[in-house]
């Protein structure tokens, strides 16, 4: 119905007519007739005057325009509801992703697959403290190997210093 421009909604409600309008002698049709009124097939017509949607007489006659009404309120609020499911299964969906990443995250726990950040933090702090000293150690090590002077060494230091710092700038 939301789909329905202002004519069309006239036009139905021109057949249709006033909802306290009783039913003429010559507005009831049987199940096949209404069938095709609503693009239904006989049996599904019949299933839903059993189910109490469409209004039927005791000769299994329905009133044409009382039937398309009461049909027409029942598609209408089987939508919403079917709006409102597709909204609850969206939201059951992310749920259960969720709930896998979580157990998924748990599972590579349990494996050692997955380190705490605060360890690795650690673990790479000290291989940079081990890497800073060891680069720090070489100007002296070259002076006494090749035998360089202190202005020599203290240039070399200086240079590598510069560059240990210039990393630490880049974090």
């Amino acid at each position: 119905m939301e789909n329905l421009t202002e004519i069309e909604i006239a036009e139905i409600a021109a057949l249709v007519g006033d909802p306290k309008d009783p039913p003429e002698a010559d507005d009831l049709v049987n199940a096949p007739t209404l069938a095709k009124w609503l693009g239904l097939t006989p049996n599904h017509v019949s299933a839903l005057a059993r189910e109490g949607v469409l209004p039927r007489t005791p000769a299994k006659l329905f009133p044409l325009r009382r039937a398309i009404r009461e049909y027409c309120d029942h598609a209408r609020a089987g939508s919403v509801g079917r709006r409102a499911d597709a909204e609850l299964a969206a939201e059951k969906l992310r749920l259960a992703r969720e709930n896998a990443d979580k157990v998924s995250i748990q599972n590579a726990k349990a494996r050692g697959e997955l380190i705490p950040a605060a360890d690795v933090s650690r673990a790479w702090g000290e291989v940079a403290t081990d890497l800073r000293a060891a680069i720090l150690a070489i100007p002296s090590r070259v002076a006494g190997q090749v035998g360089l002077d202190r202005a020599a060494a203290a240039t070399l230091d200086a240079e590598i210093r510069s560059a240990l710092e210039a990393i630490a700038d880049d974090r």
